[in-house]
């Protein structure tokens, strides 16, 4: 165990503040409007530029525009293509006025394809017209508590009062990959639907370079207009820390830029954390007395599994030990008697029993009136 073994001596409670290594390179500063890095288990804003400012978001709308969909719509359920969602130009997923599709194809069009069309399409099937639908979306963003981003369509493309912020479309991403079906499309670099009236099919892909350069993401969306630039919302996961990170890129100069500073800042993000084994089974944690067994101690080791925990580096570990001042015999070897609790920033990493190290015989009715006597006259 870090730390190693204490003095006979315990409070009910100690601490000990475990040394951990500092990382010392700063965050990147992508070429871009406003950005963010944020840690979903723990709501740590790593780096970020411009977090609150609300900005065009481009396609990153779609994000949701699909979650809201997915949550008011069945999977099969089969979607008639209007002539306005055909016509709505610009980024497509190739529909055609009159077909029929199914609204898990439509997501994959709205996510890989950036489909403007599958936008309009999936927002007229769900609520009827665009407008009830960006009420809707207005009202899921209001539920997710995002102060500063407003809808004015369904696909993302320049309009008044249509913007977010960096913080917000982070927090927009957590919810959609906490979807199956959402984060299953946003991973991939193409998806293939059905062609029109089912015959042949239709290839569609993604701008997400990120997926190409970065094995450890998994989304989100991009994005780019005139007003908003190149935008980018991202997630990795790192397996060997047992994280992920979202970061959010907003007005970048272009679509490799964006990518290459999203991966930049997601790297750099992973480096400020390890994944050490924090307390180590059979490692000797403290000495309490027996009571009425004067002179009697009986040490207490760490039981069950290797407690391994993502930590951030540069900031302090503190473990706790929780068992009594003195425990009463007899007690048997292995007996849990009490718990070791590690800590950083105030949040549990992880708990291990405390475990006799040994028996140890109830007090003979000799050490009973010996440790009553010294209690007596101390």
């Amino acid at each position: 165990m870090i730390g190693g073994l204490r003095r006979p001596a315990l409070l009910a409670t100690a601490a000990l503040v475990l040394a951990a290594p500092v990382a010392t390179a700063a965050a990147p500063t992508p070429a871009a409007r406003a950005w963010i890095l944020v840690n979903p288990a723990t709501d740590e804003v790593l780096a970020s530029r411009n977090a609150d400012m609300r900005l065009p978001m481009a396609s990153t709308t779609k994000m949701m525009t699909a979650l809201v969909a997915v949550e008011r719509s069945r999977p099969d359920q089969r979607v008639l293509i209007p002539a306005s969602a055909a016509a709505v130009g610009e980024s497509s997923a190739q529909l055609v006025a009159g077909e029929r599709l199914r609204m898990r194809d439509l997501l994959a069009g709205v996510l890989v394809a950036s489909g403007n069309d599958a936008s309009v399409a999936v927002a007229d099937a769900v609520a009827g017209s665009q407008a009830g639908f960006v009420r809707l979306m207005n009202a899921r963003a209001a539920a997710l508590g995002l102060r500063n981003t407003r809808f004015a369509n369904p696909h993302g493309l320049d309009a008044p009062r249509h913007y977010s912020s960096a913080r917000d479309l982070a927090t927009t991403g957590e919810a959609l990959m906490a979807v199956p079906e959402l984060r299953a499309i946003v991973a991939n670099r193409t998806a293939v639907i059905p062609g029109p009236g089912g015959a042949g099919r239709r290839v569609l892909e993604s701008h997400n370079l990120l997926l190409d350069i970065d094995p450890d993401a998994d989304g989100i969306k991009t994005g780019n207009t005139d007003r908003a630039g190149y935008t980018l919302v991202a997630h990795a996961t790192r397996e060997r820390l047992g994280m992920d990170l979202y970061a959010v890129i907003l007005g970048s100069t272009g679509e490799v830029q964006r990518a290459r500073d999203a991966k930049r800042l997601l790297d750099w993000g992973f480096r400020q954390y390890a994944r050490p084994v924090l307390v180590e089974p059979g490692s000797p944690v403290v000495r309490v007395a027996v009571k009425d067994r004067p002179g009697v101690t009986l040490l207490l080791r760490a039981g069950g599994e290797p407690l391994r925990a993502t930590i951030r580096l540069g900031r302090p570990v503190r473990e706790a030990i929780e068992a009594p001042r003195a425990v009463v015999a007899p007690v048997s070897d292995g007996q849990v008697v009490g718990r070791v609790v590690i800590r950083q920033d105030g949040r549990a990493l992880g708990t291990r029993p405390l475990l006799a190290e040994q028996d140890v015989a109830a007090p003979g009715v000799v050490e009973r009136l010996r440790s009553g006597l010294s209690a007596l006259f101390s």
